[in-house]
């Protein structure tokens, strides 16, 4: 009787482990965006998360939650079970944050995990057509006949889109304020709508309006002209070498998540890059396909951390985010 007894208590064990196994292949993966719908960050994890989806034959569920310049995304991932049931989209906020907010409720080198990079994103200012300024050296010059008249938009205090704009009003010394949105989309809404008259952000979600021509790119801030739109020059042209910006967006986990899970992820979402239909997407966006593999990815993340600390100090810039 014990052997029996034994015997299909092993049976359950088994019968246990293997629908546990089976149910969270099959669970769905919670993919994190910090940023609201309709923005560059939204479009490429919605792309990216179909094909996963596909791939790993599992839902992915896409999880807005705008806000805090990427800390509440990066805070709620660092909460997360190491599991890689869920996943993350974050850009240059995540680096910048490193220095900009001491006191973040994370640690990003012990919570969070980098697994691959996909895309950079030229940055460019961007103003209304109402600004009677078609080239930098027009736009510095109503700037400064206006002081405290324009507004920008940014995505927070933490965002690359705040200190771009920080840099440059430093750099050329200009009086303009700076209004926050929680996302892309929206910030780009209020400078169609005319309630901002400058945006320093990416050309992909822009593109819509660019071409509609509710907006006018000035220039980029990269250091050569973007692919998508050659015609663009750069800041650097304008008589600013220094600026040679590019924002980037990759995928991220929780710390501790198994290798196994975490190495089949980065195959599986750099394989995803291959897609010819996703590049040609990506590139009518004006994003740049740039495919990191962990390892090296790791490495770009801990440099970027000293690249925007010298960017957040030089802006001499307070945070408020983490508050």
């Amino acid at each position: 009787m014990f052997r029996a007894l034994t015997a299909a208590a092993f049976v359950s064990i088994a019968l246990l482990s293997s629908a546990v196994a089976q149910s969270s292949s099959s669970s769905p993966i919670t993919f994190l965006v910090p940023y609201a719908p309709g923005g560059s960050a939204d479009i490429v994890a919605r792309m990216i998360g179909q094909r996963l989806q596909d791939k790993l034959h599992r839902p992915v569920v896409i999880d807005n939650r705008p806000g805090g310049s990427e800390l509440i995304v990066t805070e709620a991932l660092a909460r997360s079970a190491p599991d890689g049931a869920t996943i993350a989209i974050l850009s240059n906020a995540v680096a910048i944050n490193e220095t900009l907010v001491p006191n973040r409720r994370f640690d990003l080198d012990k919570d969070l995990s980098p697994v691959a990079r996909l895309i950079e994103l030229p940055f460019a200012l961007m103003v209304h057509p109402s600004v009677p300024a078609r080239s930098v050296q027009d736009f510095l010059a109503y700037a400064k006949a206006n002081p405290g008249k324009l507004n920008y938009g940014h995505l927070g205090q933490g965002s690359p889109h705040f200190f771009t704009m920080e840099w440059l009003k430093r750099s050329a010394n200009l009086d303009i304020q700076a209004v926050p949105y929680k996302g892309a989309a929206p910030a780009y809404t209020a400078l169609v709508a005319n309630e901002v008259q400058v945006v320093a952000s990416g050309l992909g979600a822009a593109t819509p309006f660019l071409e509609a021509k509710k907006a006018i790119a000035l220039a980029a801030f990269s250091s050569k002209r973007p692919s998508s739109q050659p015609d663009l020059p750069t800041i650097a042209e304008a008589g600013f070498p220094d600026f040679k910006l590019r924002s980037w967006m990759g995928i991220f986990v929780r710390n501790g998540t198994p290798s196994d899970i975490e190495q089949n992820l980065e195959t599986q979402v750099l394989d995803t890059l291959n897609d010819p239909e996703l590049k040609d997407r990506l590139d009518k966006l004006g994003l740049d396909l740039a495919p990191m593999r962990k390892k090296e990815f790791e490495g770009f993340v801990r440099e970027e951390i000293k690249s925007w600390a010298e960017i957040v100090k030089a802006t001499g810039s307070q945070a408020d985010a983490g508050k």
